[in-house]
């Protein structure tokens, strides 16, 4: 099902804490006024966000930040309690239109109050009034479909958290716009289905215009021959609080879920924030290749911050698949990907009467991220799974994990066969998984330097 297929590809997304913990510090000092260009690539983005914005709730409870609040405009409230940076920026600039729509039903009134259309962002405030009945936690969150919950459009059904300011609560929405023209006025679809634990339909038409923005051309292309992946810079949309890049992605037939991740730097070399990575807004098969449109978001005009721009861009091969090793055969065996350096080694494994004991090494001890990373790996990626069942991702087999060398990357399993029954060396296979490392280790392309002024 395709839910157990998200959640398989979620417990396998690598999450260190120690760039958590600084993820949450980033939030807390941009509450507090400092500065901060913490980047957060896509695939961590849901969870490390969702930490930061705990922590922001919080925050923005404190008497500093509740003073600071007094200053700002009711318009672009929302914009500032969920750190909204370009909404706070055009608030700031009084860029942002007040609209005044209301939807009622189920003893509630969602009211849709300000709107903003910056370069390729979208923001919308909202605020809900009337019997509002929070979760076992006193939290309020709701739950909304933006074009009809397209699920071609990145980020089209989505739950967003509401705090509560005077006698309702209000609430902020972020999206990208979906397309690869942007027209200078348009309205998009949006329903709430949920609010706080009332289920219903509040519907809107949100009307948005384009703020004046500067397209600047480009025709970059950086590739990689052994992944077979090539990226074109097409062009930078900037914005007056906001820069989108656009670019196209080809792939491999078997690479279709392959996804573009952007590392930017500023002229001191300075991460710049990707708030939002690796949008896809059209996907084509041209013969034997994938062509993805693509598109990231920086919250910021970078103009007054830096002369130019270096993009390293990287890609998360997709379509690896799991590889098999009979307990029977003749070792070493190497599992390696076809289009990475990434290499498994089982160099030994044991059989007796109540375990069966796995030597491995990964990568051939070439270590790229931290070591709990591999451990982790150790753990989950290199499993004894029944032959008949070797598709299907259960919990693994009861084992322990040794490190043999922490140095070179070995590691022992051993898996406890005791208490089955039907073990034999013919119905039980190693499964081993070069998934995550692809995922968390992407190819990486040369950069590009793009001038801005």
């Amino acid at each position: 099902m395709k839910e157990n297929l998200y959640k398989d590809q979620y417990d396998k997304i690598d999450v260190p804490e120690d760039e958590l913990l600084r993820s949450i510090q980033s939030g807390i000092d941009q509450a507090d006024g400092k500065q901060s260009f913490k980047h957060q690539r896509k695939i961590k983005r849901s969870i490390v966000s969702t930490a930061a914005a705990v922590v922001l709730s919080a925050t923005f409870l404190s008497s500093n930040v509740s003073n600071a609040l007094a200053d700002v405009p009711v318009i672009g409230e929302a914009y500032h309690v969920f750190n909204d940076m370009v909404g706070r920026n055009l608030t700031s600039q009084q860029l942002i239109t007040e609209l005044d729509e209301k939807s009622s039903g189920k003893g509630l009134d969602v009211m849709v109050t300000s709107a903003y259309y910056d370069g390729a962002v979208i923001g919308v405030s909202f605020k809900v009034e009337g019997n509002v009945k929070e979760d076992e936690l006193h939290k309020v969150n709701g739950f909304y479909e933006i074009y009809g919950g397209n699920e071609a459009i990145s980020d089209s059904k989505e739950i967003v958290a509401l705090e509560k300011s005077g006698d309702g609560y209000i609430g902020q929405i972020q999206l990208a716009y979906p397309g690869k023209e942007l027209p200078a006025n348009t309205s998009f679809p949006l329903e709430f289905k949920r609010i706080g634990e009332k289920e219903g339909s509040w519907k809107f038409d949100v009307p948005v215009e384009q703020l004046p923005y500067e397209e600047v051309k480009l025709d970059e292309v950086r590739s990689n021959e052994q992944a077979d992946v090539a990226v074109q810079f097409n062009s930078i949309i900037e914005g007056q609080a906001s820069t989108a890049i656009n670019y196209t992605g080809t792939f491999p037939l078997e690479g279709k879920h392959d996804q573009v991740r952007l590392d930017v730097v500023d002229e001191n070399g300075e991460p710049v924030n990707v708030s939002v990575d690796g949008i896809d807004l059209e996907t084509s098969q041209e013969n034997d290749q994938i062509v993805v449109k693509g598109r990231s978001i920086i919250p910021e005009n970078l103009k007054e911050r830096t002369d130019y721009i270096e993009i390293h861009p990287k890609v998360a091969v997709s379509g690896v698949e799991d590889q098999f090793i009979r307990l029977s055969d003749k070792l070493p065996v190497k599992i390696q990907s076809s289009r990475q350096d990434h290499v498994i080694s089982v160099n030994n494994i044991k059989v007796d009467g109540e375990n069966v004991t796995l030597d491995f090494q990964i990568n051939n001890g070439r270590a790229d991220r931290y070591f709990g990373f591999y451990k982790d790996m150790a753990r989950t990626e290199v499993v004894l799974v029944k032959e008949s069942r070797k598709e299907i991702y259960e919990e693994p087999l009861k084992h322990t994990v040794k490190v043999l060398d922490k140095d070179k990357l070995s590691f022992r399993s051993t898996f406890d066969v005791s208490n089955l029954k039907d073990f034999n060396e013919d119905n039980y296979v190693v499964r081993v998984s070069l998934g995550t490392l692809s995922s968390n280790l992407p190819v990486e392309l040369e950069p590009v330097k793009i001038e801005l002024n």
